[in-house]
C-alpha cells in the first residue's frame, strides 16, 4: 500500500469565495483552486488543521462521505507538489521554509548536517554566523578563538557581562551548546573543515591564511573595517583569486599598503557598529550555506560591502594577480585579463 500522503508543513489554506480556495499566499507557491464542490470546499479546509490523508478520511466519514472525494481533492494537491508521502517528523520554522519553497522549485538543501565548518574570530560577529549556521543545521560548526571577551563583544543573544575576560571560544561553546545542543562542535584534528571562515578586523592577516592555502581549504574572509562589513572573495585555493592576490592589487593602487596592512593586523580590533554587525553575519552565514548546499554563490571571485548606512551590497570583483602565482598556469592566464572592479565600471 502506498504510503499516507499529507499537507507540506506551513501550507495555508484560504477561503476566496464559493467554490474558490487558494493554497499558500506567497505568489511564488501560490495557487487558486476554481470549480470545488461544497464538499471538496469544506475537505479542503480541514486539511492544515488535521495534518493528511487518514485524519481527513475520518473527518470524511463525520460528513457521511466515503474516501473517493478526499482522494480527488488529494490527487489534485499532489500534482500541485502541495503533498509529501509519509507524515513530516519535524515542523521548525526551516522546515517549514523549505516545505515551500520546495513547490517553488528550490529543493531542500540534504547535505547540510554532514558538512563540517570552523569560524575563525569569534567577535559579536563571527559568534552571530557561528549561531546561525548550527541553527540552520550544519552539522558541525567549529569556533575558533582563544582572545577574551571583550566589551565590544558583548551583544543581544551572544556574550554576557559575566563573561568579559573570558576566551571567547570557552564562551562560544556554552552558547552553540545550548541553542543547538545537535551540533558537533569539535572536529578531529586530522580531518579538515569543509569551509573556514576568517572573521578579521581591518585587514586580513596572511600569516594565518597561508596554512588554508598549503591544505587546500577553501575559506570565506569576513572583513570588520570603519564603515563596512566586506564578504568574500571566496577563495577556494588554485581556482581564482586568493586573498594574496587582493593584497598585490591593493599594493598596485597604493605602494605603502603592505606597511599600513602589517599596522592593522597588529592593532586591537574595534567592534561593529549594531545593525551592521547583524547584517554582515547574516549576509555571511547566507553564502556559507549556499557553498554548502551547491547553490549559485555570490561571492566566487567578488566581494559584497554592506554598510549601517546603505544595506545592499555592493559588489566589487577581483582577479587573479599575475605576481601571485596562486593558481594552475592556464587559469592564471585566463584570470589575469579579469577587470577588477565593480560593475559597471565603479571601482
Amino acid at each position: 500500500m502506498a504510503a499516507w500522503r499529507y499537507l507540506r508543513p506551513g501550507v495555508a489554506v484560504l477561503w476566496r469565495a464559493p467554490g474558490a480556495s487558494q493554497v499558500g499566499i506567497d505568489p511564488r507557491c501560490a495557487v487558486v483552486l476554481d470549480d470545488l464542490d461544497p464538499l471538496q470546499q469544506a475537505l479542503l479546509e480541514q486539511l492544515p488543521r488535521l495534518g493528511g490523508e487518514p485524519e481527513l478520511n475520518a473527518y470524511a466519514r463525520t460528513l457521511g462521505v466515503g474516501r473517493a472525494p478526499v482522494r480527488e481533492l488529494l490527487d489534485r494537491l499532489e500534482e500541485l507538489g502541495y503533498l509529501v508521502s509519509g507524515y513530516p517528523t519535524s515542523d521548525t520554522p526551516d522546515d517549514r521554509y523549505w516545505h515551500l519553497a520546495a513547490i517553488a522549485g528550490h529543493a531542500r538543501p540534504g547535505q547540510r548536517s554532514a558538512a563540517s565548518v570552523l569560524v575563525r574570530g569569534l567577535d559579536q560577529l563571527g559568534l552571530r554566523i557561528a549561531q546561525i549556521l548550527a541553527q540552520a543545521g550544519i552539522g558541525r560548526v567549529v569556533p575558533d578563538d582563544d582572545r577574551p571577551v571583550t566589551l565590544d563583544d558583548l551583544g543581544g543573544g551572544g556574550y554576557r557581562t559575566h563573561d568579559l575576560g573570558r576566551p571567547r571560544r570557552e564562551r562560544a561553546l556554552t552558547l552553540l551548546r545550548g541553542t543547538s545542543p545537535m551540533t558537533a562542535l569539535t572536529a578531529p584534528a586530522a580531518v579538515p573543515p569543509d569551509l573556514v571562515v576568517l572573521v578579521e578586523h581591518g585587514a586580513v592577516d596572511a600569516v594565518r591564511v597561508r596554512p588554508l592555502m598549503r591544505d587546500d581549504v577553501a575559506h570565506l574572509p569576513v572583513l570588520v573595517r570603519e564603515l563596512d562589513v566586506v564578504v568574500g572573495p571566496l577563495v577556494r585555493p588554485g581556482a581564482g583569486p586568493c586573498l594574496r592576490c587582493l593584497d598585490l592589487h591593493r599594493r598596485d593602487e597604493d605602494p605603502r599598503w603592505p606597511a599600513v596592512a602589517t599596522q592593522i593586523t597588529a592593532s586591537p580590533p574595534d567592534g561593529v557598529e549594531t545593525s551592521l554587525g547583524w547584517l554582515g553575519a547574516a549576509l555571511a552565514a547566507h553564502q556559507v550555506l549556499a557553498v554548502v548546499d551547491g547553490r549559485g554563490v555570490l561571492v566566487a571571485g567578488t566581494s559584497l560591502e554592506v554598510s549601517a548606512t546603505y544595506p545592499l551590497p555592493r559588489y566589487r570583483e577581483w582577479a587573479v594577480h599575475p605576481d601571485c602565482g596562486c593558481t594552475r598556469p592556464a587559469e592564471h592566464d585566463d584570470a589575469a585579463a579579469a577587470p577588477v572592479g565593480r560593475p559597471g565600471g565603479v571601482s
